[in-house]
């Protein structure tokens, strides 16, 4: 791959790996600053959402070091990158998995922001998946 669509591809994903992280964070401050929005008035939502503290945080910090790995060019970077893309997949299909089966989607329409956010994740991971593998075949080729 020529250097400039590399470093089209470094970029790109750099700057959304640092977006996401970002956007990983205003969920939990939202989360804990609302009492009232993000699942609090059902207690199986709020008890669901609840347990990715932890993961989410570790989700950010991966999102966050891809980011500025990729930016710093280093060779870490697109390893941070696939890690970070994996972890979006999987905490989305958790998310759509457990939203569908409790008819969530349907019977609340604030629920489509979740529906959203589930989007973005699997497109993003699935976009991180992609450009790591384009930036680790350019450097081993």
């Amino acid at each position: 791959m020529p250097k400039t669509a590399t470093t089209r591809v470094r970029s790109i994903a750099a700057a959304a790996t640092l977006a996401g992280g970002a956007c990983v964070l205003a969920f939990w401050i939202m989360y804990f600053a609302s009492s009232a929005a993000l699942g609090h008035g059902d207690p199986t939502v709020h008890a669901f959402e609840g347990a990715f503290l932890v993961a989410d945080a570790v989700f950010a910090v991966l999102l966050v070091a891809s980011g500025i790995a990729l930016l710093r060019r280093r060779p870490v970077g697109p390893f941070l990158l696939v890690a970070a893309a994996a972890m979006s997949l999987y905490l989305a299909l958790l998310d759509l998995t457990f939203y569908s089966r409790q008819g969530l989607y349907a019977a609340d329409p604030g629920s489509m922001l979740e529906l959203v956010v589930n989007a973005l994740c699997l497109g993003g991971g699935l976009l991180g998946l992609r450009c790591g593998w384009t930036l680790w075949t350019a450097r081993t080729a």
